[in-house]
């Protein structure tokens, strides 16, 4: 699948406007990328691998090629890839002992659509052990720190592709999103997060085309960039049940309509302060719903939803958990001292989950659909807090009972980030846009969900956000 630039517009990154205007050779700028990444190792820690020789051999080949070459929409752009997503010329090792030194026969679909549109995989980020948790440290790879402030978690599982979008060392990461992946370490280092509608970023290496919850994430600074992402990677492909027959979002067309402004007419907006948690901090709340508030200025309308529904992340953990076990639970006797404690206890309960537990969560997760596809019958967007505090420090346990404003309020899973899991679950597209800084300078994030496919409103709003709202960046990657 070819990406030239007539089919998404004429927008480019400024690495690919660079190279066509050859101000910089392509090996220049992956260079200045990778020193980037080296330099942020001894901080933040967000790559498991910088793939030097192999990101090199690619931009000597654009170069080589630049004279007569088609363009492309991401020709030189430098682009990290999660640890649990296949490159076929690099490790991919799932933050786990278990994996090191493992190397895919191929890439994933995505990542060859990352390649053939022309962009350099500069190497792949950190993750959680087989990103089974809302932090980014591990055995294998150490504690990846948040870029804003080291002390604290740049959340997970994808925190070091959040992190390093953060730090400025690629303007873009895929990731995946099982259940916060995305979303979270976005709201946690100020920067977007799109889950997609499920399958239209098409997904290969899920063992359950059918029954999947896993996404695939986008990660950037900029709205005009995450339009430009996901027109890329967008698109049906043979191996993901749910990506066939879907048409392209163009959502780098929707965000650079003219003569219509961003947000719609009339945007109905539904809150939702909580999803089944039992707290949200203050702070977190007054931050989204100033920028509810700028959106009702322009002629939106916002409305409470406070009747209470089941912790989502109940029926998550089961499947989540049924999904490790399918993979370990035969050899965790032979795997449990090399892995961690808490991945460890995942599999044994998923292993010891009967069949009605299991078909009540999949049943639990059709409920869950009806229930928010009845809400899109009245409202155009579902908006959340992307997570219910603000990102918790970087040495907290898996098992650490969630503490707001000094009182417990319970398990991190389902205190934290209920709001993400929800739209796991029932597979709308869901986006991360900053909204503010907390009491001590992190970054706060708010989620909009929107219906299956409408995908390209979410960006708009993340548009309109980023003109009229603008989040901060920092400074080092300004």
């Amino acid at each position: 699948m070819e990406v030239d630039a007539n089919q998404t517009g004429h927008y480019v990154t400024s690495s690919t406007r660079e190279f066509r205007a050859r101000a910089r050779s392509a090996r220049q700028i992956v260079q200045a990328a990778l020193d980037r990444a080296e330099a942020s190792q001894s901080g933040i820690n967000a790559f498991a691998c910088i793939a030097s020789s192999p990101a090199l051999a690619c931009a000597d080949a654009l170069d080589s090629a630049q004279q007569g070459a088609p363009q492309r929409v991401l020709d030189a752009t430098p682009v990290s890839v999660k640890d649990i997503i296949n490159t076929a010329d690099m490790p991919t090792q799932w933050g786990s002992a278990l994996m090191q030194g493992q190397t895919p026969p191929a890439d994933a679909v995505a990542v060859q659509r990352l390649r053939q549109a022309g962009a350099v995989i500069i190497g792949k980020t950190t993750t959680s052990e087989f990103a089974y948790k809302l932090l980014t440290d591990s055995l294998a790879n150490g504690t990846t720190r948040n870029p804003w402030n080291r002390e604290f978690t740049p959340g997970g599982s994808s925190g070091g592709a959040a992190a390093s979008v953060a730090a400025g060392v690629t303007d873009f990461a895929l990731a995946t999103d099982a259940g916060a992946s995305t979303r979270l370490p976005a709201a946690c280092c100020g920067i977007l997060g799109l889950k997609p509608t499920l399958g239209l970023v098409p997904h290969n290496q899920v063992p359950d085309g059918f029954g999947n919850i896993v996404h695939l994430g986008l990660m950037t600074r900029r709205a005009e960039d995450l339009a430009l992402f996901l027109d890329v990677l967008a698109g049906p492909h043979a191996s993901d049940p749910h990506s066939l027959g879907l048409p392209p979002p163009k959502a780098l067309q929707a965000l650079q309509v003219v003569n219509e402004p961003l947000l719609p007419r009339h945007l109905r907006i539904a809150w939702r302060p909580l999803a089944g948690n039992l707290a949200l901090d203050p702070e977190v709340e007054a931050a989204c719903r100033s920028l509810l508030a700028s959106l009702e200025a322009q002629g939106a309308t916002v409305e409470t939803m406070n009747e209470p529904i089941a912790n989502p992340g109940v029926p998550w953990r089961v499947l989540q958990q049924a999904n490790w076990a399918s993979r370990w639970h035969a050899r965790l006797d032979e795997i449990r001292d090399r892995i961690e404690p808490g991945f460890a206890q995942g599999i044994a309960e998923g292993g010891a989950c009967t069949g009605p537990e299991l078909m009540a969560a999949i049943q639990k997760r059709t409920e869950i659909f009806r229930m928010v596809q009845g809400w899109f019958g009245k409202f155009d967007l579902i908006a959340t807090p992307s997570m219910s505090a603000p990102p918790v420090r970087a040495d907290h346990k898996v098992d650490e009972t969630l503490t707001i404003r000094g009182r417990a309020v319970g398990d991190l899973r389902e205190e934290w980030i209920p709001y993400l899991n929800l739209f796991n679950l029932s597979g709308h597209p869901a986006i991360n846009i900053p909204c503010g800084l907390s009491e001590s300078g992190l970054p706060l994030g708010i989620q909009f969900a929107a219906p299956w496919y409408a995908d390209a409103l979410l960006i708009r709003v993340a548009g309109w956000t980023q003109t009229h709202q603008p989040w901060k960046l920092l400074e080092a990657s300004s």
